[in-house]
């Protein structure tokens, strides 16, 4: 391509990059990147307006001049519209108009990506992606100056968003990649080819899109068949699926794990006092040790991954686990909160089996030194098959953990009593309830001073707001709530 400046993310390198026309501003550059949501556009950002379920950014055209667009993407049908918002800022915002603006974007990311040439840190997996992205990042930063995923902006867009944030000094890019069909961590290789790529696990989340578990390793897969011969593909030696996908790809394999012919053995993983993970680790021959601000011993298996990213880009394994012990939790992941004379374990965010578990375990560890536990799970959605039986076995194991007081959340809340009954809670600690809103009310009445809460089930049941009535009604007062 033709461009006037190869560094910079003007209205003609993104007409070229996306097979666009450019209407005005050729020169007119973006700073800071591309933005899909007019309400939280920065100046400078290039808006790219998406039509999709219940809005399109086609109707917000003015609005992103307003906010100090650099730029306009825009389908031809509404490009009058386009040049009619910026025609009062000619001298500083470009318009491209193109055939369809979601292919746009990606195409502009891929562009984006391959001019400037970053080392490509890929993650992916059923559970621990964006704590490990967060790890990985970390590690990547004691040498390179680096850019990564911000929280977990995973998907198509999330991910080009991601790309498009890439500025000339980046010599790193820490990119998180989740899944729900066949085909997706593909195209998302495509925008960013990995140089190294991470699989941190295969366990029952997203499977209605799958299937089966052995559907999500195929979906997991497509990563390590995206990294080149000469790069570098980062597998769980513990999780038989994932270690398979050694057969799948000609790059070299770093596996991690606690077997011995790992080539980051996990040596020993324990909680201390205040539940953070502390982590000793064996990488290539030499020992290394590192206590995480993150919670849970599930947590030295995310270390154990980035101490592998450390080797694959030579970074001091000793310096990597300094850096690591300063990541701290990603929002509503496993955030200890204390409000007043109760402490929320709030892992909020999204839910599976196997991150249930690790939850559950936590809690175990957190309140051993005295007080209730107390549990209020949601429902972990997309299943498929394993529903039923996931949501018992959650509360068989609430029961096994020593929860004394079990609240259930959801359209599957009668299953996860049903398996905490089963397994000897006591019917009267044990509360069914429909939503969120319910939940606080159930909670009002149970929350005892010296609880310590876990809440946790997925993003759809919406139990931050449950975190949020804790952190601010036991916050400002002991007594509230009893």
């Amino acid at each position: 391509m033709v461009r006037t400046s190869t560094y910079r993310l003007t209205g003609e390198f993104v007409a070229e990059s996306c097979g666009g026309k450019l209407l005005q501003g050729r020169a007119v550059a973006a700073l800071g990147g591309v933005s899909i949501d007019s309400r939280t556009l920065a100046a400078g950002q290039a808006f790219v307006a998406i039509r999709g379920p219940r809005h399109d950014g086609h109707d917000h055209l003015a609005e992103a001049v307003e906010r100090g667009a650099a730029g306009l993407v825009v389908r031809w049908s509404r490009a009058e519209a386009a040049l009619d918002a910026a025609a009062a800022a000619r001298d500083r915002v470009f318009v491209v108009a193109v055939p369809d603006t979601e292919k746009a974007l990606r195409d502009m990311a891929t562009a984006w990506v391959e001019v400037l040439a970053p080392t490509v840190v890929a993650v992916t997996g059923s559970v621990g992606k964006s704590t490990t992205k967060d790890l990985c990042a970390a590690v990547a930063r004691c040498r390179y100056q680096t850019h990564a995923t911000a929280g977990n902006l995973n998907n198509l867009f999330g991910v080009s968003l991601t790309c498009l944030g890439l500025v000339p000094a980046h010599e790193v890019l820490v990119a998180e990649m989740g899944t729900s069909a066949p085909g997706e961590i593909a195209t998302l290789c495509r925008i960013a080819r990995p140089r190294i790529g991470v699989v941190t696990a295969v366990a029952p989340a997203h499977i209605e899109g799958f299937g089966s578990l052995d559907g999500v390793a195929l979906a997991k897969a497509e990563m390590v068949e995206a990294v080149p011969p000469d790069g570098v593909a980062i597998l769980n030696g513990d999780d038989p699926r994932v270690r398979a996908m050694r057969s799948r790809t000609a790059a070299r394999c770093l596996v991690f794990g606690r077997d011995d012919d790992c080539d980051v053995r996990v040596d020993d993983a324990e909680a201390e006092p205040d539940g953070r993970c502390r982590c000793r680790m064996v990488a290539a021959g030499r020992p290394v040790e590192t206590v995480l601000s993150l919670l849970g011993t599930h947590q030295a298996h995310n270390a154990a991954a980035a101490m592998a990213v450390a080797l694959a880009l030579d970074v001091d394994p000793e310096e990597a686990a300094r850096a690591m012990a300063a990541v701290e939790p990603g929002k509503h992941r496993m955030a200890l909160k204390n409000a007043g004379s109760v402490r929320c374990l709030d892992d909020c965010y999204n839910a599976s089996p196997r991150s249930m578990s690790a939850a559950l375990e936590t809690l175990q560890g957190l309140a051993a030194g005295g007080g209730r536990k107390m549990a209020v799970l949601g429902d972990m959605l997309e299943l498929g098959p394993l529903t039923e039986p996931a949501h018992r076995e959650v509360g068989i194991e609430a029961a096994r953990r020593g929860v004394e007081c079990l609240v259930a959340v959801g359209r599957y809340a009668r299953l996860v009593c049903e398996g905490a009954v089963e397994a000897g809670l006591p019917r009267g600690a044990v509360y069914e309830v429909p939503d969120a809103l319910a939940a606080v009310d159930v909670v009002a009445t149970l929350l005892e001073a010296g609880d310590t809460v876990l809440v946790k089930g997925s993003r759809g049941v919406g139990l931050d707001l449950l975190v949020d009535w804790i952190v601010t009604t036991w916050g400002r007062s002991e007594r509230t709530g009893n």
